[in-house]
């Protein structure tokens, strides 16, 4: 316990002493004042609570004397960590290794200063801070507070609702950040798989939107729309594979050749892209919330379209809904597909191949309409022939 604690106040009290000598060699403590500040803390509270409380006090009291006589150094971080050192030490009496974990993860705070005061100062703009707490507010506020009720059935729930918009608005916020990070082609690559194993329909949308509003070109983004259908192609094998392997077995050979014909063609048309310029980016925002919305809004509509085929239509209804579903999120269509049976049952496969087929003609289509012609005439075509050899090598697998 002793010894955790001293070594606890070591690691911290060594990075406090390097900063000490580099920046302010009369700053408040170093390692042998943090040593005994943990020390402190585990004996005291060794003793007793009372004990305890009694040097939080002294620790507390030694503190602001620093702070009301400091001249030089403003800050108030060695401070924090001095107080912080002392309850670390007494919580090495009762969870050792969590004690340890603090300990180190303040270091290593402590030793980001300069690259957090970096970040904040120079890295990120205005417009990105805003919208970096907006993300924020919505995951960790607004969508816990969110009830998670549907309010038709299985559908229309705002939980699930919102939790889609922050997805996409998060999927944005990390294209955008890989376009500052990255060049160009790695960060197209990286958003679209990214981004494709949240929603390729979304995806493929909201590169056309950028398309269509001159923020990108063309061909670049049609190859990257290309390569968030080679992440629906891996996600559907890992959906798969969690509810029948027999499935698996059958189709995993036909993804694999549509996924090399993906990346393939998808690498081609990135071959040209241009580097990212300042003016592409006017407003630095690291998403736009219309776009999102509108994404989100129409995936939520479908949903609800396929429910009420379902309860109007009965069980033709529910293949219609399949199918209409299969148009936009392949997914869960396929997952309904899957637990119904073997591949044994070819009508089963003659489903899957049906809501495979008319989710690429989909695509393919939502390409047009969010894109234009040539951002449809880059996309279309690698993503109809990437399905017919999925299609043919199933056929022939088949028989």
């Amino acid at each position: 316990m002793m010894a955790v604690a001293l070594g606890c106040g070591l690691v911290i009290g060594l990075e406090r002493e390097r900063s000490k000598q580099r920046e302010n060699p009369n700053s408040f403590a170093g390692v042998r004042s943090f040593a005994i500040c943990a020390l402190m803390g585990a004996l005291c509270f060794a003793l007793g609570t009372g004990i305890g409380i009694v040097g939080a006090i002294i620790v507390g009291a030694i503190t602001v004397f620093s702070l009301r006589n400091q001249e030089d150094d403003l800050g108030v971080t060695t401070e924090l960590a001095f107080v912080m050192t002392y309850f670390i030490g007494a919580l090495c009496i009762w969870h050792a290794p969590f004690a340890a974990g603090l300990s180190v993860i303040l270091t290593i705070i402590l030793m980001l200063k300069h690259p957090i005061h970096g970040f904040a100062n120079q890295w990120i703009t205005e417009n990105e801070f805003r919208d970096g707490l907006f993300l924020l507010a919505l995951i960790l506020v607004a969508l816990p507070l969110t009830p998670n009720t549907p309010l038709w059935g299985t559908v229309l729930n705002p939980h699930i609702i919102l939790k889609l918009l922050s997805l996409i608005l998060a999927v944005q916020a990390l294209a955008h950040i890989a376009k500052r990070l990255l060049s160009a082609k790695n960060a197209l690559i990286l958003s679209a798989l990214a981004s494709g194993f949240v929603s390729s329909t979304a995806t493929i949308a909201s590169l056309g939107m950028e398309v269509r509003a001159g923020r990108a070109e063309a061909i670049p983004n049609a190859g990257a729309a290309l390569l968030s259908c080679v992440a629906t192609l891996l996600q559907l094998l890992l959906i798969v594979a969690g509810i029948n392997l027999n499935w698996l077995k059958l189709i995993i050979l036909p993804a694999l050749a549509a996924i090399s014909i993906l990346i393939l063609w998808a690498l081609w048309l990135m071959r040209k892209t241009k580097p990212s310029t300042p003016t592409e980016h006017p407003d630095g925002r690291m998403f736009s919330l219309k776009e999102a919305a509108i994404i989100a809004a129409t995936l939520t509509i479908i949903q609800a379209a396929v429910y009420g085929l379902s309860l109007l239509l009965g069980t033709a209804g529910l293949i219609i809904g399949t199918l209409l579903a299969s148009l936009f999120e392949i997914h869960a269509a396929i997952a309904a597909i899957v637990v119904q049976g073997d591949p044994s049952n070819h009508t089963l496969v003659y489903a899957l191949i049906l809501g495979m087929a008319a989710h690429a003609i989909a695509k393919s289509i939502n390409a047009s309409l969010t894109g234009g012609s040539k951002y449809a005439l880059a996309f279309a075509p690698a993503q109809i022939l990437h399905m017919l050899v999925f299609i043919l090598i199933l056929w022939w697998m088949m028989s």
